[in-house]
């Protein structure tokens, strides 16, 4: 054990430990959680603050699927089909689609809006159709599925 005469003297050099900036044990985290817009599979709509892993973890896709949907690089309009989900990437609408929910990471782009809109009205109508061809077909006596 050290006695305080053996403590090395304070100097520019040679802080106090309690002047040292404490560093945590663990890896800093690269990338922070993203606001996306999840559309259930009945058409409500939430924002979440989700992280790259926790995407992942829920969609069953690997991260340099995740790659094509970030916001600073441009790639080629992509659709990778996946065990449990899609990875869409057309020009401006950006999505992950699984079974029971749609994951849209810029939905405030308002080039977006329209997909968005489209969406949530397929989704919230009973048979999958827009609400304007469920009306239609009605008219027709064919119900398109």
């Amino acid at each position: 054990m050290r006695s305080p005469e053996d403590a090395p003297e304070e100097s520019p050099h040679n802080p106090p430990a309690a002047a040292m900036p404490q560093r945590s044990a663990g890896r800093r985290k690269g990338t922070p959680n993203r606001p996306w817009l999840v559309v259930s599979d009945s058409g409500k709509e939430r924002f979440e603050e989700v992280g790259k892993h926790s995407i992942m973890r829920r969609t069953g896709i690997p991260a340099r699927d995740l790659r094509l949907l970030g916001p600073l690089l441009s790639y080629p309009s992509t659709i990778l089909g996946r065990e449990r989900a899609i990875v869409l990437n057309l020009e401006h609408v950006k999505a992950i689609i699984t079974a029971t929910e749609v994951f849209i990471p810029n939905s405030n782009d308002p080039t977006v809006a329209p997909f968005v809109h489209d969406l949530h009205s397929r989704l919230s109508s009973p048979s999958g159709a827009a609400p304007h061809q469920v009306a239609e077909s009605r008219n027709k006596g064919v119900v398109t599925l």
